[in-house]
């Protein structure tokens, strides 16, 4: 069984089902079950889109994934070269808000933090460094 994936892929849209195939490939072989393995694609698919919508405005970067075991984790880290974006300083939005009061955009970055136990990011080395983590067991 292996312990680590990789994929480098161009930063368009096109390639979101490749990066959710990828996705869905590596956590099936850490043993995820459907409903985490989906939690897990549609957070790196908002983390992705993000990239290739927001960060990379003027010309088409590349997106670097890995997923990686280690102890009691899964690990998702995603780095690109666009423009620096931390997500999670993003606060979540006001769910209780009527539709025409709540602001537009910012539900992608409130899933992409609830469907996996932690997110941190850091830019290091002229890149965002976004890394997920999910928890098979309890810390």
């Amino acid at each position: 069984m292996n312990d680590r994936f990789e994929l480098e892929i161009e930063g368009k849209l096109e390639k979101l089902a490749i990066i959710s195939d990828f996705i869905a490939n590596a956590m099936s072989e850490f043993g995820l079950d459907d409903r985490k393995i989906f939690g897990v694609q549609l957070a790196v698919d908002e983390a992705c889109t993000n990239i290739i919508k927001y960060g990379y405005t003027k010309e088409v970067g590349t997106i670097d994934i890995s997923c990686l075991r280690r102890g009691g984790d899964i690990i998702a880290v995603i780095k690109d070269e666009g423009k620096p974006f931390n997500p999670t300083t993003v606060q979540p939005p006001d769910l209780n808000a009527s539709l025409e009061e709540r602001k537009i955009g910012g539900l992608g970055i409130y899933f992409m933090k609830t469907f996996v136990d932690e997110v941190k990011y850091e830019y290091r080395d002229g890149k965002n460094v976004l890394t997920m983590i999910v928890r098979l067991s309890p810390k």
